[in-house]
């Protein structure tokens, strides 16, 4: 079984609890437990966040599109998110996490989308934007 759900949102903080809460809704369906949702979650909204401020620049002229695909057969469960936005190409060689001990308000959003997935990567085929999976198997 596979299922596919698109979501286009502009880059406002708003849209953050948006996705998040429809993601959430759609994970609960799926029996999921709270723990996985909440780092699935949380995953997402880092993700989104990140693009809003560091990508758009807080610019909500702009827009992101959200997908996920839930599949589940005989080998398993999975959800495979894709976050598009249309903004300058990000360089993943200046993507690091702040080290932990550092007390700060901010920073940890790379850790803690690559805690919640067990693959968090640039799609490096699209030409212009960023494309960013998120793929936890459950």
């Amino acid at each position: 079984m596979r299922e596919v759900v698109t979501m286009s949102f502009p880059a406002s903080s708003e849209y953050v609890r948006v996705s998040r809460k429809a993601l959430e809704v759609f994970l609960q369906t799926k029996g999921l437990d709270e723990a996985d949702i909440l780092m699935i979650v949380l995953g997402l909204n880092e993700a989104v966040a990140n693009v809003i401020e560091h990508t758009y620049k807080y610019d909500k002229s702009r827009y992101l599109v959200v997908t996920w695909e839930w599949e589940e057969n005989e080998c398993g469960r999975k959800i495979h998110i894709m976050l598009r936005d249309f903004g300058p190409k990000v360089d993943e060689s200046k993507l690091v996490s702040r080290p932990l001990d550092e007390l700060r308000e901010s920073g940890l959003g790379l850790y803690l989308m690559r805690k919640a997935f067990d693959r968090v990567e640039f799609d490096k085929r699209v030409e212009s934007g960023n494309l960013l999976h998120l793929e936890k198997r459950l």
